[in-house]
Protein backbone atom coordinates (compact mmCIF):
# COMPACT_ATOMS: atom_id res chain seq x y z
CA UNK A 1 0.00 0.00 0.00
CA UNK A 2 1.59 3.55 -0.93
CA UNK A 3 2.56 6.38 1.43
CA UNK A 4 -0.17 8.93 0.54
CA UNK A 5 -2.63 6.10 0.42
CA UNK A 6 -1.86 4.90 4.19
CA UNK A 7 -2.07 8.60 5.49
CA UNK A 8 -5.55 8.61 4.62
CA UNK A 9 -6.98 6.98 7.74
CA UNK A 10 -3.80 8.38 10.29
CA UNK A 11 -4.99 12.01 8.55
CA UNK A 12 -8.56 11.43 9.10
CA UNK A 13 -8.02 9.92 12.60
CA UNK A 14 -5.90 13.05 13.90
CA UNK A 15 -7.83 15.82 12.32
CA UNK A 16 -11.22 13.99 13.32
CA UNK A 17 -9.70 13.88 17.19
CA UNK A 18 -8.16 17.13 17.32
CA UNK A 19 -11.26 18.55 15.54
CA UNK A 20 -13.73 16.93 18.18
CA UNK A 21 -11.55 17.56 20.81
CA UNK A 22 -11.84 21.32 20.18
CA UNK A 23 -15.33 21.42 20.07
CA UNK A 24 -16.02 19.19 22.94
CA UNK A 25 -13.53 21.50 24.96
CA UNK A 26 -14.89 24.40 23.74
CA UNK A 27 -18.99 23.60 24.76
CA UNK A 28 -17.42 22.33 28.58
CA UNK A 29 -15.79 26.05 28.87
CA UNK A 30 -17.58 27.98 31.02
CA UNK A 31 -17.95 31.19 29.89
CA UNK A 32 -18.75 34.89 31.20
CA UNK A 33 -20.08 35.86 28.46
CA UNK A 34 -23.96 36.56 27.78
CA UNK A 35 -25.35 35.40 24.24
CA UNK A 36 -25.73 37.72 21.79
CA UNK A 37 -29.63 37.96 21.16
CA UNK A 38 -29.09 39.84 17.88
CA UNK A 39 -26.49 37.08 16.27
CA UNK A 40 -28.69 34.24 17.67
CA UNK A 41 -31.60 35.79 15.87
CA UNK A 42 -29.26 35.92 12.69
CA UNK A 43 -28.92 32.48 13.05
CA UNK A 44 -32.15 31.67 13.36
CA UNK A 45 -33.00 33.92 10.29
CA UNK A 46 -30.18 32.10 8.26
CA UNK A 47 -31.92 29.11 8.93
CA UNK A 48 -35.59 30.08 8.25
CA UNK A 49 -34.41 31.07 4.65
CA UNK A 50 -32.87 28.36 3.93
CA UNK A 51 -35.31 25.80 5.57
CA UNK A 52 -38.89 27.53 4.78
CA UNK A 53 -38.28 26.90 0.81
CA UNK A 54 -36.23 24.09 0.74
CA UNK A 55 -38.16 21.73 -1.61
CA UNK A 56 -39.74 25.07 -3.96
CA UNK A 57 -37.68 24.48 -6.33
CA UNK A 58 -37.53 20.59 -7.94
CA UNK A 59 -34.14 18.61 -8.17
CA UNK A 60 -31.94 19.55 -11.31
CA UNK A 61 -29.71 16.57 -12.78
CA UNK A 62 -26.73 17.51 -10.86
CA UNK A 63 -28.42 16.64 -7.36
CA UNK A 64 -29.98 13.64 -8.71
CA UNK A 65 -26.22 12.79 -10.06
CA UNK A 66 -25.05 13.62 -6.10
CA UNK A 67 -27.25 10.71 -4.71
CA UNK A 68 -26.67 8.73 -7.81
CA UNK A 69 -22.56 8.71 -7.30
CA UNK A 70 -22.74 8.52 -3.88
CA UNK A 71 -24.83 5.41 -4.11
CA UNK A 72 -22.12 3.98 -6.36
CA UNK A 73 -19.43 5.25 -4.57
CA UNK A 74 -20.47 3.64 -0.94
CA UNK A 75 -21.27 0.17 -2.71
CA UNK A 76 -17.90 0.25 -4.52
CA UNK A 77 -15.79 0.91 -0.98
CA UNK A 78 -18.03 -1.47 0.89
CA UNK A 79 -17.44 -3.97 -1.52
CA UNK A 80 -13.43 -3.45 -1.19
CA UNK A 81 -13.15 -3.30 2.24
CA UNK A 82 -15.08 -7.46 2.87
CA UNK A 83 -12.06 -8.38 0.79
CA UNK A 84 -9.83 -6.49 3.73
CA UNK A 85 -8.74 -3.13 4.90
CA UNK A 86 -5.96 -2.81 2.75
CA UNK A 87 -7.91 -3.09 -0.64
CA UNK A 88 -10.97 -1.11 0.84
CA UNK A 89 -8.42 1.81 1.68
CA UNK A 90 -6.99 1.42 -1.88
CA UNK A 91 -10.08 1.38 -3.64
CA UNK A 92 -11.32 4.58 -1.18
CA UNK A 93 -7.83 6.06 -2.91
CA UNK A 94 -9.12 5.07 -6.32
CA UNK A 95 -12.44 6.42 -6.66
CA UNK A 96 -11.19 10.03 -4.45
CA UNK A 97 -9.53 10.81 -8.09
CA UNK A 98 -11.70 9.37 -10.25
CA UNK A 99 -12.11 12.08 -13.49
CA UNK A 100 -15.65 13.09 -13.83
CA UNK A 101 -16.23 13.53 -10.04
CA UNK A 102 -14.69 16.73 -9.29
CA UNK A 103 -13.46 14.72 -5.82
CA UNK A 104 -16.40 12.71 -4.47
CA UNK A 105 -16.10 12.90 -0.52
CA UNK A 106 -19.04 14.84 -0.54
CA UNK A 107 -21.04 12.45 -2.61
CA UNK A 108 -19.88 9.56 -0.31
CA UNK A 109 -21.14 11.55 3.04
CA UNK A 110 -24.13 12.69 1.26
CA UNK A 111 -25.23 8.74 0.82
CA UNK A 112 -24.44 8.01 4.33
CA UNK A 113 -26.62 10.72 5.54
CA UNK A 114 -29.82 9.52 2.93
CA UNK A 115 -29.06 5.79 4.27
CA UNK A 116 -30.22 7.34 8.21
CA UNK A 117 -32.41 10.48 6.41
CA UNK A 118 -33.82 9.16 3.24
CA UNK A 119 -33.75 10.61 0.38
CA UNK A 120 -36.51 13.00 0.09
CA UNK A 121 -35.94 16.31 -1.80
CA UNK A 122 -35.97 17.91 2.21
CA UNK A 123 -33.55 15.52 3.70
CA UNK A 124 -31.00 15.49 0.30
CA UNK A 125 -31.01 19.38 1.28
CA UNK A 126 -31.22 19.52 4.71
CA UNK A 127 -27.24 18.98 5.26
CA UNK A 128 -27.02 21.94 2.83
CA UNK A 129 -29.29 23.87 5.25
CA UNK A 130 -27.02 23.17 8.32
CA UNK A 131 -23.68 24.29 6.97
CA UNK A 132 -24.97 27.33 5.48
CA UNK A 133 -26.66 28.22 8.93
CA UNK A 134 -23.06 27.17 10.92
CA UNK A 135 -21.63 29.71 8.25
CA UNK A 136 -23.46 32.55 9.74
CA UNK A 137 -22.17 32.06 13.01
CA UNK A 138 -19.00 30.71 12.24
CA UNK A 139 -18.18 33.46 9.95
CA UNK A 140 -19.43 36.27 12.45
CA UNK A 141 -16.88 35.01 15.35
CA UNK A 142 -13.83 34.98 12.84
CA UNK A 143 -14.73 38.55 11.31
CA UNK A 144 -15.10 39.62 14.93
CA UNK A 145 -11.59 39.66 15.32
CA UNK A 146 -10.55 41.61 12.47
CA UNK A 147 -13.61 43.69 11.79
CA UNK A 148 -14.83 46.43 13.75
CA UNK A 149 -18.06 45.47 15.59
CA UNK A 150 -20.71 47.08 13.27
CA UNK A 151 -18.91 45.57 10.28
CA UNK A 152 -18.54 42.35 11.34
CA UNK A 153 -22.04 42.25 12.11
CA UNK A 154 -23.04 43.52 8.53
CA UNK A 155 -20.83 40.86 7.14
CA UNK A 156 -22.76 38.28 9.20
CA UNK A 157 -26.49 39.74 7.68
CA UNK A 158 -24.97 39.23 4.38
CA UNK A 159 -23.86 35.40 5.11
CA UNK A 160 -27.31 35.21 6.07
CA UNK A 161 -29.18 36.37 3.51
CA UNK A 162 -27.11 36.68 0.58
CA UNK A 163 -29.38 35.01 -2.47
CA UNK A 164 -26.15 33.13 -3.45
CA UNK A 165 -25.16 31.40 -0.73
CA UNK A 166 -29.00 30.86 0.34
CA UNK A 167 -29.52 28.69 -2.97
CA UNK A 168 -26.30 26.84 -2.70
CA UNK A 169 -27.82 26.19 0.91
CA UNK A 170 -30.80 24.68 -0.18
CA UNK A 171 -28.62 22.42 -2.96
CA UNK A 172 -27.70 18.76 -2.23
CA UNK A 173 -24.19 19.91 -4.04
CA UNK A 174 -20.99 20.45 -1.90
CA UNK A 175 -21.15 23.82 -2.55
CA UNK A 176 -22.29 25.13 1.21
CA UNK A 177 -20.11 22.84 2.45
CA UNK A 178 -17.02 24.31 0.77
CA UNK A 179 -17.86 27.55 2.62
CA UNK A 180 -17.75 26.07 5.82
CA UNK A 181 -15.36 23.96 5.10
CA UNK A 182 -13.07 27.64 4.28
CA UNK A 183 -14.20 29.37 7.25
CA UNK A 184 -13.24 25.82 9.44
CA UNK A 185 -9.49 25.63 8.07
CA UNK A 186 -9.03 29.97 9.00
CA UNK A 187 -10.97 29.34 12.63
CA UNK A 188 -8.00 26.68 12.99
CA UNK A 189 -5.35 29.16 11.22
CA UNK A 190 -6.54 31.52 14.67
CA UNK A 191 -6.73 28.77 17.23
CA UNK A 192 -2.91 27.64 16.13
CA UNK A 193 -1.73 31.07 17.24
CA UNK A 194 -1.94 29.60 20.72
CA UNK A 195 -1.55 25.92 19.68
CA UNK A 196 0.35 24.74 16.88
CA UNK A 197 -1.34 21.61 17.01
CA UNK A 198 -4.16 23.55 15.09
CA UNK A 199 -2.43 23.34 12.00
CA UNK A 200 -2.94 20.06 11.68
CA UNK A 201 -6.55 20.26 11.86
CA UNK A 202 -6.29 22.83 9.38
CA UNK A 203 -5.03 20.93 7.01
CA UNK A 204 -8.03 18.20 7.91
CA UNK A 205 -10.48 20.98 6.81
CA UNK A 206 -8.40 21.79 3.67
CA UNK A 207 -8.20 18.03 2.54
CA UNK A 208 -11.39 17.72 3.04
CA UNK A 209 -12.29 20.66 0.70
CA UNK A 210 -9.94 19.33 -1.82
CA UNK A 211 -11.36 15.64 -1.97
CA UNK A 212 -14.88 17.01 -2.11
CA UNK A 213 -14.21 19.80 -5.22
CA UNK A 214 -11.13 19.23 -7.55
CA UNK A 215 -11.11 23.22 -7.79
CA UNK A 216 -10.84 24.11 -3.93
CA UNK A 217 -7.41 24.19 -4.77
CA UNK A 218 -7.98 27.60 -5.93
CA UNK A 219 -8.06 28.30 -2.20
CA UNK A 220 -5.05 27.88 -1.19
CA UNK A 221 -3.12 31.28 -1.75
CA UNK A 222 -6.53 32.56 0.16
CA UNK A 223 -5.93 30.29 2.86
CA UNK A 224 -2.27 31.45 3.20
CA UNK A 225 -3.43 35.13 2.19
CA UNK A 226 -5.28 35.14 5.71
CA UNK A 227 -2.57 33.60 8.17
CA UNK A 228 -0.40 36.91 6.80
CA UNK A 229 -3.05 39.06 8.07
CA UNK A 230 -1.55 38.43 11.76
CA UNK A 231 1.94 39.66 12.05
CA UNK A 232 4.10 37.52 15.36
CA UNK A 233 4.06 34.09 14.70
CA UNK A 234 6.35 32.09 16.84
CA UNK A 235 8.71 29.70 15.24
CA UNK A 236 7.02 26.75 17.16
CA UNK A 237 3.76 27.99 15.27
CA UNK A 238 5.93 28.35 11.95
CA UNK A 239 7.08 24.62 12.44
CA UNK A 240 3.52 23.03 12.90
CA UNK A 241 2.28 25.19 9.87
CA UNK A 242 5.39 23.75 7.65
CA UNK A 243 4.50 20.44 9.33
CA UNK A 244 0.35 20.22 8.61
CA UNK A 245 1.85 21.29 4.50
CA UNK A 246 3.78 18.68 4.10
CA UNK A 247 0.82 16.05 5.59
CA UNK A 248 -1.28 17.95 3.37
CA UNK A 249 0.71 17.84 0.45
CA UNK A 250 1.41 13.84 0.86
CA UNK A 251 -2.13 13.38 1.47
CA UNK A 252 -3.21 15.08 -1.35
CA UNK A 253 -0.65 13.78 -4.06
CA UNK A 254 -3.51 11.14 -5.62
CA UNK A 255 -5.65 13.96 -6.56
CA UNK A 256 -2.83 16.26 -7.47
CA UNK A 257 -1.70 14.08 -9.94
CA UNK A 258 -4.95 14.26 -11.46
CA UNK A 259 -5.09 17.74 -11.21
CA UNK A 260 -2.35 18.54 -13.06
CA UNK A 261 -3.19 16.19 -15.55
CA UNK A 262 -5.71 18.10 -16.81
CA UNK A 263 -4.27 21.23 -17.02
CA UNK A 264 -1.02 20.55 -17.97
CA UNK A 265 0.92 17.80 -20.61
CA UNK A 266 4.43 16.82 -21.47
CA UNK A 267 4.90 16.98 -25.11
CA UNK A 268 8.61 18.28 -25.92
CA UNK A 269 8.29 20.18 -22.70
CA UNK A 270 5.10 21.10 -20.17
CA UNK A 271 2.46 22.72 -22.19
CA UNK A 272 -1.02 23.69 -21.12
CA UNK A 273 -3.50 21.54 -21.65
CA UNK A 274 -6.21 23.00 -24.29
CA UNK A 275 -9.70 21.92 -25.37
CA UNK A 276 -13.29 22.41 -25.16
CA UNK A 277 -15.22 21.19 -22.35
CA UNK A 278 -18.63 22.29 -22.60
CA UNK A 279 -18.62 24.88 -20.72
CA UNK A 280 -19.03 28.39 -22.67
CA UNK A 281 -15.79 30.72 -22.97
CA UNK A 282 -16.19 33.45 -20.26
CA UNK A 283 -13.58 36.70 -20.17
CA UNK A 284 -11.96 37.39 -17.09
CA UNK A 285 -13.93 40.66 -16.81
CA UNK A 286 -17.46 38.42 -17.88
CA UNK A 287 -16.78 36.14 -14.86
CA UNK A 288 -16.02 38.58 -12.78
CA UNK A 289 -19.17 40.64 -13.31
CA UNK A 290 -21.14 36.81 -13.46
CA UNK A 291 -19.30 36.48 -9.52
CA UNK A 292 -20.48 40.44 -8.64
CA UNK A 293 -23.92 39.12 -9.74
CA UNK A 294 -24.25 36.28 -7.61
CA UNK A 295 -22.98 37.84 -4.66
CA UNK A 296 -25.70 41.13 -5.26
CA UNK A 297 -28.46 39.18 -6.47
CA UNK A 298 -27.95 35.61 -6.70
CA UNK A 299 -28.97 33.48 -9.54
CA UNK A 300 -31.89 35.17 -10.78
CA UNK A 301 -31.29 37.08 -13.64
CA UNK A 302 -34.34 39.29 -13.43
CA UNK A 303 -33.46 42.14 -11.62
CA UNK A 304 -32.21 44.92 -13.47
CA UNK A 305 -28.58 45.38 -14.56
CA UNK A 306 -27.89 48.05 -12.47
CA UNK A 307 -28.13 45.26 -9.23
CA UNK A 308 -24.36 44.68 -8.83
CA UNK A 309 -23.14 48.05 -8.34
CA UNK A 310 -24.14 49.26 -5.41
CA UNK A 311 -22.02 45.88 -3.97
CA UNK A 312 -19.50 46.24 -6.28
CA UNK A 313 -18.82 50.17 -5.11
CA UNK A 314 -18.68 49.07 -1.58
CA UNK A 315 -16.28 45.73 -2.10
CA UNK A 316 -13.88 48.59 -3.79
CA UNK A 317 -14.50 51.18 -1.69
CA UNK A 318 -13.72 49.15 1.24
CA UNK A 319 -10.21 47.66 -0.47
CA UNK A 320 -9.18 51.46 -0.78
CA UNK A 321 -10.59 53.05 1.81
CA UNK A 322 -11.86 50.52 4.80
CA UNK A 323 -11.18 51.35 8.14
CA UNK A 324 -9.09 48.50 8.80
CA UNK A 325 -5.31 47.66 8.82
CA UNK A 326 -3.63 47.43 5.40
CA UNK A 327 -2.95 43.68 6.12
CA UNK A 328 -6.48 42.91 6.69
CA UNK A 329 -7.75 44.78 3.93
CA UNK A 330 -4.87 42.86 1.61
CA UNK A 331 -5.70 39.59 2.95
CA UNK A 332 -9.09 39.77 2.74
CA UNK A 333 -8.94 41.11 -0.90
CA UNK A 334 -6.56 38.33 -1.90
CA UNK A 335 -9.41 36.09 -0.69
CA UNK A 336 -11.94 37.89 -2.46
CA UNK A 337 -10.14 37.53 -6.06
CA UNK A 338 -7.35 35.48 -6.01
CA UNK A 339 -9.77 32.60 -7.02
CA UNK A 340 -11.36 34.40 -9.44
CA UNK A 341 -8.00 35.52 -10.94
CA UNK A 342 -6.48 31.83 -11.33
CA UNK A 343 -9.92 30.18 -12.30
CA UNK A 344 -10.40 32.76 -15.22
CA UNK A 345 -6.29 31.69 -15.97
CA UNK A 346 -7.29 28.24 -16.58
CA UNK A 347 -10.21 29.12 -18.54
CA UNK A 348 -8.32 30.64 -21.28
CA UNK A 349 -7.25 27.33 -22.43
CA UNK A 350 -9.78 25.24 -21.74
CA UNK A 351 -13.57 26.76 -20.18
CA UNK A 352 -13.80 26.00 -16.71
CA UNK A 353 -15.69 29.51 -15.58
CA UNK A 354 -18.54 28.69 -13.19
CA UNK A 355 -19.47 31.23 -10.52
CA UNK A 356 -20.66 28.89 -7.81
CA UNK A 357 -17.34 27.42 -8.37
CA UNK A 358 -15.70 30.53 -6.24
CA UNK A 359 -18.50 30.63 -3.83
CA UNK A 360 -16.39 30.15 -0.98
CA UNK A 361 -14.65 33.50 -2.12
CA UNK A 362 -18.15 35.61 -0.75
CA UNK A 363 -17.43 35.73 2.84
CA UNK A 364 -14.65 38.03 2.01
CA UNK A 365 -16.20 40.20 -0.51
CA UNK A 366 -19.18 40.61 1.86
CA UNK A 367 -16.59 41.79 4.33
CA UNK A 368 -15.30 44.13 2.33
CA UNK A 369 -18.41 45.80 1.13
CA UNK A 370 -18.75 46.11 5.37
CA UNK A 371 -15.78 47.70 6.08
CA UNK A 372 -16.61 50.19 2.23
CA UNK A 373 -20.11 50.81 4.11
CA UNK A 374 -18.36 52.39 7.23
CA UNK A 375 -16.30 55.08 5.23
CA UNK A 376 -19.79 56.46 4.14
CA UNK A 377 -20.04 59.71 5.70
CA UNK A 378 -23.49 60.35 7.36
CA UNK A 379 -26.34 58.41 8.52
CA UNK A 380 -29.29 58.87 5.91
CA UNK A 381 -25.92 58.18 3.53
CA UNK A 382 -25.27 54.51 5.04
CA UNK A 383 -29.23 53.98 5.28
CA UNK A 384 -29.64 54.67 1.95
CA UNK A 385 -26.08 52.69 0.37
CA UNK A 386 -27.31 49.84 2.58
CA UNK A 387 -30.43 49.44 1.08
CA UNK A 388 -28.89 49.83 -2.67
CA UNK A 389 -27.61 46.74 -1.65
CA UNK A 390 -30.27 45.29 0.22
CA UNK A 391 -33.06 45.84 -2.27
CA UNK A 392 -30.88 43.18 -4.88
CA UNK A 393 -30.77 41.15 -2.36
CA UNK A 394 -34.01 40.74 -1.01
CA UNK A 395 -35.86 40.31 -4.60
CA UNK A 396 -32.81 37.53 -5.45
CA UNK A 397 -34.31 35.82 -2.07
CA UNK A 398 -38.40 36.14 -3.38
CA UNK A 399 -37.27 34.92 -6.74
CA UNK A 400 -35.31 31.89 -6.33
CA UNK A 401 -38.23 30.99 -3.72
CA UNK A 402 -41.46 32.11 -5.83
CA UNK A 403 -40.56 31.78 -9.11
CA UNK A 404 -39.42 28.49 -11.31
CA UNK A 405 -36.01 27.94 -12.23
CA UNK A 406 -34.70 24.78 -11.93
CA UNK A 407 -36.02 22.19 -14.72
CA UNK A 408 -39.41 20.96 -13.15
CA UNK A 409 -39.07 17.03 -13.57
CA UNK A 410 -41.27 17.13 -10.32
CA UNK A 411 -44.77 18.32 -12.31
CA UNK A 412 -43.02 16.19 -15.59
CA UNK A 413 -43.40 13.30 -13.86
CA UNK A 414 -46.82 13.71 -12.05
CA UNK A 415 -48.33 14.17 -15.76
CA UNK A 416 -46.91 11.40 -17.05
CA UNK A 417 -47.83 9.24 -13.75
CA UNK A 418 -51.54 10.26 -14.35
CA UNK A 419 -51.67 9.16 -17.45
CA UNK A 420 -49.62 6.16 -18.43
CA UNK A 421 -50.43 2.91 -19.22
CA UNK A 422 -48.21 -0.28 -19.37
CA UNK A 423 -46.89 -0.81 -23.36
CA UNK A 424 -46.48 2.92 -24.08
CA UNK A 425 -43.04 3.99 -24.42
CA UNK A 426 -41.40 6.98 -22.35
CA UNK A 427 -38.53 8.47 -24.93
CA UNK A 428 -36.08 11.12 -23.52
CA UNK A 429 -34.62 13.44 -25.73
CA UNK A 430 -31.33 13.53 -23.77
CA UNK A 431 -31.36 10.15 -21.94
CA UNK A 432 -29.34 11.35 -19.32
CA UNK A 433 -31.95 13.75 -17.93
CA UNK A 434 -33.79 10.12 -17.17
CA UNK A 435 -32.36 9.88 -13.86
CA UNK A 436 -34.36 13.20 -12.82
CA UNK A 437 -37.26 11.65 -14.30
CA UNK A 438 -36.44 8.08 -12.24
CA UNK A 439 -36.01 10.03 -8.74
CA UNK A 440 -39.81 11.40 -9.29
CA UNK A 441 -41.74 8.68 -11.43
CA UNK A 442 -41.26 5.60 -9.17
CA UNK A 443 -42.90 3.05 -10.86
CA UNK A 444 -41.96 0.21 -13.69
CA UNK A 445 -42.44 1.51 -17.32
CA UNK A 446 -40.77 1.22 -20.59
CA UNK A 447 -38.54 3.69 -21.97
CA UNK A 448 -35.78 4.64 -24.36
CA UNK A 449 -32.87 7.47 -25.26
CA UNK A 450 -33.63 9.34 -28.05
CA UNK A 451 -31.18 9.59 -31.35
CA UNK A 452 -27.95 11.92 -30.56
CA UNK A 453 -28.37 13.85 -33.39
CA UNK A 454 -25.80 16.64 -32.87
CA UNK A 455 -22.24 14.69 -32.77
CA UNK A 456 -20.27 16.24 -35.84
CA UNK A 457 -16.98 15.32 -38.23
CA UNK A 458 -14.11 17.89 -37.27
CA UNK A 459 -15.17 19.00 -40.47
CA UNK A 460 -18.48 20.17 -39.04
CA UNK A 461 -20.78 18.04 -40.85
CA UNK A 462 -23.30 16.09 -38.96
CA UNK A 463 -22.53 12.24 -38.13
CA UNK A 464 -26.33 11.43 -38.62
CA UNK A 465 -28.29 12.32 -41.14
CA UNK A 466 -31.96 13.06 -41.25
CA UNK A 467 -32.68 9.66 -43.33
CA UNK A 468 -30.53 7.53 -40.58
CA UNK A 469 -32.41 9.29 -37.42
CA UNK A 470 -36.05 8.48 -39.06
CA UNK A 471 -34.56 4.79 -39.83
CA UNK A 472 -34.04 4.96 -35.54
CA UNK A 473 -36.27 5.99 -34.70
CA UNK A 474 -38.74 3.83 -36.34
CA UNK A 475 -36.87 1.13 -34.88
CA UNK A 476 -37.36 2.33 -31.51
CA UNK A 477 -40.94 2.95 -31.58
CA UNK A 478 -41.95 -0.21 -33.47
CA UNK A 479 -45.13 -1.42 -32.40
CA UNK A 480 -45.92 1.47 -29.92
CA UNK A 481 -49.14 2.94 -30.05
CA UNK A 482 -48.39 5.89 -27.72
CA UNK A 483 -45.33 7.39 -27.08
CA UNK A 484 -44.47 10.14 -24.44
CA UNK A 485 -41.68 12.17 -25.39
CA UNK A 486 -39.90 14.32 -22.61
CA UNK A 487 -38.47 17.28 -23.90
CA UNK A 488 -35.51 19.68 -22.20
CA UNK A 489 -32.29 21.10 -23.59
CA UNK A 490 -32.68 19.81 -26.87
CA UNK A 491 -30.28 21.98 -28.22
CA UNK A 492 -27.77 20.18 -26.48
CA UNK A 493 -28.88 16.93 -27.77
CA UNK A 494 -30.50 17.55 -31.21
CA UNK A 495 -30.24 20.99 -32.42
CA UNK A 496 -32.01 20.65 -35.37
CA UNK A 497 -34.85 18.92 -33.74
CA UNK A 498 -35.19 15.80 -36.00
CA UNK A 499 -36.91 13.95 -33.02
CA UNK A 500 -40.06 16.30 -32.43
CA UNK A 501 -40.27 16.09 -36.25
CA UNK A 502 -40.52 12.70 -36.68
CA UNK A 503 -42.59 11.97 -34.37
CA UNK A 504 -45.47 14.93 -35.75
CA UNK A 505 -44.55 13.49 -39.12
CA UNK A 506 -46.05 9.90 -37.88
CA UNK A 507 -48.16 10.70 -35.26
CA UNK A 508 -50.84 12.59 -33.76
CA UNK A 509 -49.83 14.88 -30.74
CA UNK A 510 -52.92 14.24 -28.24
CA UNK A 511 -51.00 15.76 -25.39
CA UNK A 512 -48.51 18.84 -24.27
CA UNK A 513 -47.35 20.25 -21.27
CA UNK A 514 -44.83 22.82 -20.81
CA UNK A 515 -43.14 23.11 -17.46
CA UNK A 516 -39.68 24.88 -16.82
CA UNK A 517 -37.21 23.37 -18.87
CA UNK A 518 -39.20 20.34 -19.26
CA UNK A 519 -41.80 19.62 -22.10
CA UNK A 520 -43.89 16.77 -22.08
CA UNK A 521 -45.68 15.62 -25.74
CA UNK A 522 -47.99 12.73 -26.07
CA UNK A 523 -48.22 11.04 -29.08
CA UNK A 524 -50.58 8.53 -30.64
CA UNK A 525 -48.95 5.97 -33.78
CA UNK A 526 -50.88 4.51 -36.38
Amino acid sequence: MSVEVSLFPFLAGMGFSFGLGRMVQALLRPSRRHPDARLLLLVLLAFALRVGSLTAQPLWRDEVDALRFGRDLSMEIAGAFQRGDEAGWERLAALLTRPGFNGPLYFIGLFQWVRLAGDSEFALRFPSVWLGTLTVALGFALFRRYLPATAARLTAWFLAMAPFLVWYGQEAKMYALLVFLFLAAWGAQEAARRDPRGWIEAALWLLLGLYSHILFALFLPAFLALAWIRKGWSWKALAGMAAAGLLLLIADLPLLRWQIGQVLQWNGGIRPICGETGFPRVTPWDGLGMLAWGAAVGVWGGFPDWGLLPLSAGMALGILAGRVSWRVRGGLTLWALSPWALLSLLSLCRPLFVERYLIAALPAWFALVAIGWERIPGRIGRVMALALVLAPMTMGLWAQAATPIKSDFRSAARIVASGYHPGELILFHIGYIQHVFDYYFRQPYEGAWAPATNFRTPEGTYLLGEAEVATRMAALVQGRRVVWLIYSEASMWDDRDLVRRWLEAHGRLTGRWVFQLVEVQRYELP
